[in-house]
């Protein structure tokens, strides 16, 4: 794990710990509750929806932002590691594995990516471990990602292949602006009762229709494509957005649904490294991970 994980050290008293210093494998999973990172270092998808690349760096730009941080008492912290296949296909088919057996061994896994294709993996891994569950999706983003796929996925198409292949789906979007969606792609929403929750919406307003929308979904998945946040805050992504959502905002919405109790996987995608000025885009992903870790253990 040393090749992943390495920062700061003060001492090995309890007191003074910090993430890098008791992550493990997730061979050395024990029966006590914990959360594992699961890397999803490929940009194939981005590159295929002609983007631009650098978010196969985006995992462990991640782990380097977070790797400092205090401990969480009480919770402990596995790593899956990267991908080794790197084609779209291939590695959906990877992940999507590695997040069923994380599942299925009681451990929460947080995705680490890599192109925003990381959601019709999460999405596999999940339909693994539960095969009749109805499940609810949180997708905080700027786009839909709700395009046609007739020549192949891409990172935009992962939403239509999820809702095209299985009826026991709920899908919603926060932070969606109309800036980033043709009518093509918001008629597709509609059509498929997609519920819309625009950047703009009062906090209250997205709370109250996600509790409506979500509350017969017997479990939940999030996940985050970073460029759902302002520029100023998350430069580092394929396609910036200029007045996105504000973090804080982001931060809270994102501790009501944790809240519900039904959340049983999270990812973080389009961290782009080549862009990332300062690391502020992967230093915001690793904010709301820490953030989680700590509502996980309440």
């Amino acid at each position: 794990m040393k090749d992943l994980w390495h920062g700061r050290f003060d001492s090995n008293e309890d007191i003074d710990l910090r993430i890098w210093q008791i992550v493990k494998p997730f061979d050395d999973v024990s029966k006590e509750y914990g959360i594992c990172f699961v890397g999803y270092d490929t940009d194939d998808g981005i590159k295929r929806n002609q983007g631009r690349i650098g978010a196969e760096k985006g995992s462990n730009a991640i782990r380097k932002a977070i790797q400092s941080f205090p401990i969480v008492e009480n919770l402990k912290i596995y790593d899956y590691q990267n991908l080794k296949n790197k084609v779209l296909e291939e590695a959906q088919k990877e992940y999507s594995l590695k997040i069923s057996n994380v599942i299925k061994k009681g451990i929460f896994p947080i995705g680490l990516g890599g192109g925003h294709d990381i959601a019709f993996a999460s999405y596999s891994g999940i339909r693994k471990a539960y095969p009749d569950k109805k499940i609810g999706i949180v997708n905080f983003d700027t786009h839909l990602d709700m395009r046609p796929y007739d020549s192949g996925a891409t990172s935009g198409t992962s939403f239509k292949q999820i809702l095209d292949g299985d009826k026991n789906i709920k899908y919603s979007i926060v932070g969606f602006k109309k800036q980033g969606n043709t009518k093509r792609l918001i008629d597709t929403a509609k059509n498929y009762n997609v519920l819309i929750l625009d950047e703009e919406d009062d906090e209250k307003f997205i709370n109250d229709e996600l509790k409506k929308y979500l509350a017969d979904a017997d479990i939940l998945y999030v996940t985050f494509c970073m460029d759902v946040f302002n520029a100023s805050d998350a430069p580092g992504v394929s396609a910036p957005t200029i007045m996105g959502l504000d973090p804080k905002k982001g931060k809270r919405i994102l501790r009501k649904i944790m809240d519900t109790g039904k959340v049983v996987c999270i990812d973080f995608a389009e961290v782009n490294s080549e862009y990332d000025i300062d690391s502020r885009t992967a230093k915001l992903a690793g904010s709301l991970i820490y953030d989680i870790m700590n509502n996980l253990t309440k």
